[in-house]
Parts: C-alpha cells; sequence; structure tokens
C-alpha cells in the first residue's frame, strides 16, 4: 500500500472533492488503504453506491468515501469525492492504493510446457499448470495452479488465468445417429480458443475450443469462477460473465454486455452489445437493444416485474374464477 493525497486520487479518477461542513479534513488528507462503509477506518478511502448504505455514512471512520451526485449533500464526518460511477471510481482508486502481491516473472518446476509451446516475457506459470503443443502464451500474463491450455491455443498479453480453468477442451459436438447405431458420432474439434489481451477468467471456468476457426474471448472481458463457454462462441471486448453461468455453442455476446449469476445463452443466441442478462434468466432472441433483461425467456425488466406481480396474484384470481364458475352453473 502507499500513501496519497486526496486530491491526488480525486485526479486519478475524475472526482469532484466535496467537504461536509464540520469535516476536519480535506483535499490534502492522506489515506493509505481502502475499506467498507461501515467498518473503514481513519486513513482508508471507501464508497456509497446504494441507498440502504447510506445510514453507515454519518458515523464512517473513513477519511473519505467516494459517493455518486444523490450523496453529495449528505451530511458525513468524511471528505466526499463525487462521481458519476463511484463504484468504477472506486474500483480504479482501489487498484492504484492496494497492490496484490505478484510474484517474479517465472515458470514452475512443476509445471508442464510443451517443447513446441510460445511463452512471452514476463509470465508467470504457477505449479501444476499444463501448456500443450503450439499453444501460446503472450506477454505478462498469468497462468495459475493446475490450469490446462491445450494445443494450439493462444493466450493473449496481461491476461489473468485462475486454479483449475480448462482453456480449450473439445467442444460438445456429436451427431446423433439413427437407432440402429445405437449411439452419437462424435465431430472432430480442430479449432482453437483465442483470448486477447487484459482478460481475466477466473478459477475452474472452461472455454471449449472450436469445431472450426476459434472460441474468441476479446480484449479486456472478465470471466468469473465456474463460467462455461461452447464452442464457436465469442465474447465481446469489456463483456462481463459472473459465475455459474454459461454460453451454448455458436452463441455470442456483445462488447459491454453482461451475463449475471447463472444467466444462460442457448446455441446461435447473439446477445447485442450493452445487454444485461439478469440472474437465473435465459436470453433467446438475438440482437436486442442495450438494456436489462430477465426471466426466461428473458423480457424486458420492466415486463418482467409486471410479470412477476401477475404471478403473485394467480392463487387469487384462479380462486375467484372457481367462483365465477359456480355462479355461472346455478344460472343455467
Amino acid at each position: 500500500m502507499k500513501t496519497v493525497a486526496l486530491h491526488e486520487i480525486a485526479g486519478w479518477i475524475g472526482a469532484e472533492i466535496v467537504i461536509p461542513p464540520g469535516c476536519k479534513m480535506d483535499g490534502n488528507s492522506f489515506v493509505s488503504g481502502i475499506g467498507p462503509l461501515h467498518r473503514a477506518k481513519a486513513g482508508e478511502i471507501s464508497f456509497l453506491t446504494s441507498a440502504s448504505y447510506e445510514k453507515s455514512l454519518p458515523d464512517t471512520g473513513a477519511t473519505a468515501v467516494i459517493v455518486g451526485a444523490a450523496h453529495s449533500t449528505f451530511h458525513a464526518p468524511c471528505v466526499l469525492l463525487v462521481h458519476k460511477n463511484p463504484y468504477w471510481a472506486f474500483a480504479i482508486a482501489a487498484s492504484r492504493l492496494v497492490k496484490a502481491p505478484k510474484p517474479d516473472p517465472a515458470i514452475s518446476p512443476h509445471a508442464y510446457i510443451d517443447p513446441t509451446a510460445r511463452i512471452g516475457a514476463g509470465v508467470v506459470i504457477y505449479p501444476g499448470a499444463y501448456i500443450g503443443p503450439g499453444a501460446e502464451v503472450g506477454d505478462g500474463t498469468e497462468i495459475r495452479a493446475n490450469v490446462v491450455i491445450e494445443h494450439g491455443c493462444k493466450i493473449g498479453k496481461n491476461c489473468t488465468i485462475h486454479a483449475g480453468s480448462v482453456i480449450g477442451a473439445d467442444g460438445f459436438g456429436f451427431a446423433p445417429g439413427p437407432a440402429s447405431a445405437g449411439t452419437s458420432a462424435k465431430v472432430p474439434q480442430i479449432g482453437i480458443v483465442i483470448i486477447e489481451d487484459d482478460v481475466e477468467i477466473g478459477a475452474c471456468s472452461t472455454i471449449d475450443r472450436a469445431a472450426f476457426d476459434a472460441t474468441t474471448i476479446k480484449k479486456g472481458a472478465k470471466l468469473d469462477s465456474h463460467v462455461h463457454v461452447g464452442h464457436n462462441c465469442t465474447v465481446g471486448e469489456s463483456a462481463m460473465i459472473c459465475g455459474l453461468s454459461g454460453m451454448a455453442g455458436s452463441s455470442s455476446l456483445g462488447k459491454g454486455a453482461i451475463l449475471a449469476g447463472h444467466a444462460g445463452v442457448p446455441n446461435q443466441v447473439d446477445v447485442g452489445p450493452g445487454v444485461v442478462v439478469a440472474a437465473f434468466s435465459m436470453m433467446t432472441k438475438s440482437h436486442l437493444p442495450p438494456g436489462q433483461y430477465a426471466g426466461i425467456p428473458a423480457v424486458p425488466m420492466a415486463e418482467w416485474r409486471k410479470q412477476q406481480v401477475l404471478v403473485r396474484k394467480l392463487p387469487e384470481m384462479a380462486k375467484r374464477i372457481r367462483e365465477l364458475e359456480k355462479l355461472l352453473e346455478k344460472k343455467q
């Protein structure tokens, strides 16, 4: 951790410095760490994005809190750094203040690297990793413990692949045969996986190689743990996939799109740029405009909320229908 003046942090993130009445600190005050709003101490910076945490602001021990415009006039005992996207701003500030330990570039003697694989400068490869024939790992990338990178797959620069993930396993390609054959036929999976620069992949995630061509994870995409990306998929630039979500073969995720936890995309569905698929939802239509979608099949969030209100009323509606049916029977 390093010690930085608040005016410098405000410059990093483009925030406005607001000094609430009675606050004894200012833009020249220093911080050297981060903390949650309700437990932050002097010398730490925190953030506030949700109204449910407002009650913690008057009593926080933080030296500064990054807030949105809606909270810029709140009474607080600390400096307020006002930003239109406080969570993003906090992430930028925190990443500069707090650096996670990073080992020196090295290849563990307990990793297996095929002689034909190409490893860039500054790469770190942890124990138990396997890198197959013809694979490529770009400069500055970290391959954590027990990661498998199969033959021919290409990993870009400054990526992080967390423990236990598998890049380039065969896609799930099987052609059902006639009943007389008694089994399906495996379609050869002869493509590769291409992971572009600045991608992070969580633990125990799987990205299947393409049947032909390439399964592609584009620059800046972020995948959580336990994510599955099927063969011939494309994950767009800066897209995000949260844990336990999956993409079936030949589907795609547009630039900046988000799959929340447990979300799914079926075969050959193209999720458009800027689309957010809510948790436990499934997007079944392609090329929908940017916005939030929920449900199975996923519909615009406002429509889904109306549906949920009606679902909760179904028992009452069913009771009324039965009563009306009885009245009709008496009149006949």
